[in-house]
């Protein structure tokens, strides 16, 4: 639960300014987390999503999870819709 807090907490929200500036610092992946409102993983009733920008994906087994590469046309439509029932917010946390 912790590291769900933390990762929320030092987050922006998604936009394609954001998805280039990802794509440009030579992140390839976006690890998909959902988090419910007091920041408990969850993945069937999220308040939050949080993309984990990531230079290349695990490959230990216990590590598998939900990714999406950059560039995405599902993040994109992602950064230019609006939802007012799920925010959607990049992890800054690894960015330089």
């Amino acid at each position: 639960m912790r590291k769900g807090i933390t990762e929320s907490s030092s987050t922006t929200p998604l936009t394609l300014q954001m998805l280039r500036k990802i794509e440009n610092d030579g992140y390839k992946y976006v690890q998909v987390k959902g988090l419910t409102f007091d920041k408990h993983y969850d993945y069937v009733e999220p308040h939050f999503l949080v993309l984990v920008p990531m230079k290349e994906l695990p490959t230990a087994q216990e590590h598998k999870d939900v990714y999406e590469p950059v560039p995405s046309t599902l993040l994109q439509k992602w950064a230019t819709e609006s939802d007012d029932a799920l925010e959607i917010v990049i992890s800054t946390k690894q960015l330089s």
